[in-house]
């Protein structure tokens, strides 16, 4: 099979653009709201000072540990398969395919994990105003002297999740149904994974859709630059 892929303007429309726009939204208009506080206050308990969700069995034990647990199959289901296909000529063109979404679901998880290490930014439940010890910093804030980085931008749970999108762009160059609704997949449990740490008082919704944002951009520059498949794409400038 001959793979050629036309990245035309609705591609960078829909890849490049949309997400250049949420970043502006979120960078300029965001910081304009109180979303982030006042989406996670509900879940806190005033009169003790906690998140009475943090330790909750649904929330922790299923959606924080358990599904990180789960997300673990998807690059082992890779390596089996790569590992299979040494002996199964069947799989032997999928090859490259396989690599680059090994590579992928990590790819995006990384990124995250290399900006969290950098980060100065407490989770909530470390903040003051929630019962810690650290202020709430805006997104390019100085660190205060004598405090230590909080480390927890972006959301690092909801990666995982969001790191399944690598499956649309492994295979959205020939297989696109199942390409979408791998995009609907890792939009929904990135989503999901994100929400549950925040009621449980780790990330504000700001983290998790930066974290998504990440992921995206990393995938897509992967994407560009390495593609899944053998051929390389042919830019096009033109409308559909």
């Amino acid at each position: 099979m001959k793979h050629l892929r036309q990245l035309t303007l609705t591609f960078w429309l829909l890849h490049l653009g949309i997400p250049l726009l949420f970043a502006a939204v979120m960078l300029w208009f965001y910081p304009q709201t109180n979303w982030d506080i006042a989406l996670i206050s509900p879940y806190f308990d005033g009169t003790t000072h906690s998140f009475y969700l943090k330790n909750n069995f649904l929330l922790d034990g299923v959606m924080h540990t358990g599904v990180k647990s789960v997300l673990f199959l998807g690059p082992i289901l890779t390596i089996a398969a790569l590992l299979w296909s040494i002996k199964n000529l069947a799989l032997r063109p999928y090859r490259r395919r396989l690599f680059w979404l090994l590579a992928g679901q990590f790819f995006g998880a990384l990124v995250v994990s290399l900006l969290k290490k950098i980060s100065i930014h407490a989770c909530p439940w470390d903040l003051k105003m929630f019962g810690g010890y650290a202020p709430f910093l805006p997104l390019f804030a100085d660190l205060p002297a004598g405090m230590n980085p909080g480390r927890c931008f972006p959301g690092g749970h909801a990666s995982g999740g969001f790191s399944l999108l690598a499956f649309y762009f492994a295979l959205r160059d020939d297989y696109q149904r199942w390409a979408n609704w791998a995009l609907v997949i890792g939009l929904l449990l990135g989503s999901a994974m994100g929400w549950a740490q925040m009621m449980r008082g780790a990330h504000f919704l700001s983290h998790n859709l930066w974290t998504m944002w990440w992921v995206w951009m990393s995938l897509l520059l992967l994407y560009l630059v390495w593609p899944p498949v053998k051929d390389r794409p042919v830019i096009v400038a033109q409308k559909d």
